[in-house]
């Protein structure tokens, strides 16, 4: 049965996943949705299924094409690995009942 549009909204980036990977997993049942989306409606729904800190890099940044986003996704995933932005995973994240939803973010 071929996956739909309500299936791609949901899913979302493994922990250990590359970007390029997921990019791949998602587009890969993408191309299996019918009616076919065109190029402009998989990489806004895409973004959407983002992490945040992808999604909040990505947002304003909208590629002319499917491979300049995994581009642009893996760049902002290097630059994580590199400590080039202050980022605490939501899975580092501790949080006490009646705390807010702000983090602060120290360097790594």
């Amino acid at each position: 049965m071929a996956p739909n549009r309500t299936q791609l909204q949901s899913m979302s980036k493994r922990e250990h996943e590359s970007f390029k990977e997921y990019a791949q997993r998602w587009r890969d049942l993408a191309t299996q949705v019918a009616p076919p989306m065109v190029e402009r409606e998989m990489i806004n729904m895409i973004v959407d299924t983002l992490p945040m800190f992808y999604h909040e890099k990505l947002v304003g940044y909208m590629p002319s094409s499917f491979a300049d986003l995994v581009f642009a996704g893996e760049r902002i995933e290097v630059g994580l690995k590199r400590g080039k932005f202050d980022y605490v995973s939501p899975a580092g994240a501790k949080r006490k009942e009646g705390d807010t939803h702000a983090v602060t973010l120290a360097p790594a």
